[in-house]
């Protein structure tokens, strides 16, 4: 094969100038379709082509643009496919764009006056202006791309300032699906738990700043059992921990893992617009860089969390060690130095004295009372005993149910409410023993604002299978005492799930 000559050797006098204005426009910050177009133009006057086209491929080969000169649409759309297989035609000529080993597009040049096909000169000087078209279209992708990387980390910071401490972790991943969401002008975002060998949304977010409505996502679920495309992307990305892209229908779904503190798998699936090309890897990596640093921030939340419960805790322990040892001993000395001044009195000033030590004596047992209830608060732990009592129905479920705790539980869940509430736990997964036949168990328990909230989930029989209602009567009696209020749903076969809301005490 012999070496390609110069451009200048290619072209005439006249057209050299031609030349070097293509070339100054296409080494410019110049618009990227001010420089294909001017590729087409130029391509049609050094060969004498009536008309061209230069057609751009996305990553699937598919073709992503146009770029024409001397055709309207009506004859574009009578040349037909424009696919790197399309076949020769008479008077027509089609040189590739690549780079690096990728198909970027295709040059196609037609409509030639006279007698004859393209000359080798012409396929030469085409193959050079391909090769400019590749440069401007390689130019194009990095800048893209930096753009990309800086819309990412303006993401990376804004997490940063929206998982700053104190925040709820249903609120921080509400924030951290958001973000995503904006970041693919996604159809839906939604948060999914990976329970061995099944895939259950957890949430929706509709948020109304996100771009577009989420709808219904009955499809999506009916695509998230195994063997599914969306099924078997999740699975890897736990594998690999890296971001998938998944076709399901005609919906792409980008799916990230998140694992957080290694345990619990949660996943966050961004439904893409129909018209939206799929992220490439270089975006995945992002995502994936993205979803570890947001999971580090929720993790680190968490960590907060518990570090100021101890120290709530401890310095309870503090003031009741405080009390007893230096305040109830004070009030103790002071109260035996004013009996011993009670003879010195007059007899009509004893009994205003012996009220006066009556109160004393008072505030000493209201002292005490309040130590003994900060040791008894001391002394318990409701995550402790939720853990405890799952824990307790490993052996008669055949299985460890999940436990999933958020928010101060130990420092503001009265005793009454733990009571009810634990009563509440046992009665449900006691159900879920004798009626469910359930393979899997998710437990869930928040504090927040709204009350306290307990979530039990299983994957057995469903709210047909007998005794399954009749067994939860006194479920609801003890939300209604509390003030409180439950909702169970499910359907035969496809399990069912407990909500146990109560608010807390004013």
């Amino acid at each position: 094969m012999s070496p390609r000559r110069p451009i200048a050797e290619l072209v005439g006098p006249d057209e050299l100038p031609r030349v070097l204005d293509l070339l100054e426009l296409v080494t410019s910050e110049s618009d990227l379709d001010e420089a294909l177009n001017a590729i087409v133009e130029t391509s049609c006057d050094l060969t004498g082509a009536a008309h061209g086209v230069l057609a751009v491929l996305d990553a699937e080969g598919r073709v992503r643009d146009l770029h024409v000169h001397g055709l309207d649409d009506h004859e574009v759309d009578a040349i037909g496919d424009l696919s790197p297989h399309h076949p020769e035609m008479d008077r027509f000529i089609r040189v590739p764009i690549r780079r690096g080993g990728r198909s970027l597009g295709t040059l196609y040049l037609g409509g030639r006056p006279g007698p004859g096909a393209f000359s080798p000169t012409d396929e030469h000087v085409l193959e050079w202006l391909a090769e400019r078209a590749a440069q401007v279209l390689a130019l194009a992708e990095a800048r893209a791309r930096a753009e990309r990387r800086e819309e990412w980390l303006k993401v990376f910071q804004r997490s940063v300032e929206l998982l700053e401490p104190p925040i709820d972790r249903g609120v921080a991943l509400t924030h951290v699906a958001e973000l995503v969401g904006w970041m693919f002008q996604a159809r839906a975002v939604v948060l999914a738990h990976l329970v061995d060998d099944r895939i259950e949304l957890v949430a929706e977010d509709p948020a109304a700043d996100l771009p577009g409505k989420l709808g219904d996502l009955a499809a999506m679920r009916e695509r998230l059992a195994p063997g599914t495309p969306v099924h078997t992307a999740v699975k890897a990305a736990f594998t690999d921990r890296r971001a998938r892209v998944s076709q399901t229908g005609r919906s792409t779904v980008v799916v990230v893992p998140f694992p957080l503190r290694l345990t619990e798998r949660l996943v966050i699936g961004v439904v893409l617009r129909r018209d939206a090309h799929p992220p490439d890897q270089a975006e995945l990596e992002l995502l994936t860089s993205f979803a570890n640093h947001a999971t580090t921030s929720i993790d680190r939340l968490e960590g907060l969390a518990e570090r100021q419960e101890l120290m709530v805790l401890a310095d309870r322990e503090r003031i009741a060690r405080d009390l007893h040892d230096v305040v109830i001993q004070r009030l103790f000395a002071t109260g035996l130095q004013l009996q011993g001044l009670r003879r010195h009195l007059p007899t009509a000033e004893q009994a205003r004295f012996d009220a006066v030590v009556r109160d004393l004596d008072q505030t000493i047992r209201d002292i005490r009372t309040t130590i003994f209830e900060l040791s008894r608060l001391r002394g318990r732990s409701l995550r402790a005993e939720v853990r405890q009592l799952v824990a307790e129905y490993a052996e008669p479920l055949g299985f460890r149910a999940t436990v999933e705790l958020q928010g101060p539980l130990d420092t503001t869940v009265p005793d009454r409410i733990s009571d009810y509430l634990l009563a509440t736990l046992r009665e449900a997964l006691s159900n879920v023993v004798r009626h469910a036949a359930a393979t899997a168990v998710e437990v869930g328990l928040s504090v927040g604002a709204d009350g306290v909230a307990l979530r039990v989930a299983d994957d057995g029989r469903g709210l047909g299978a007998p005794g399954v209602e009749s067994g939860l009567l006194n479920v609801r009696r003890r939300a209604r005492d509390l003030g409180g209020d439950v909702r169970i749903t499910g359907a035969p076969g496809e399990g069912t799930t407990l909500e146990w809301v109560v608010p807390l005490p004013d």
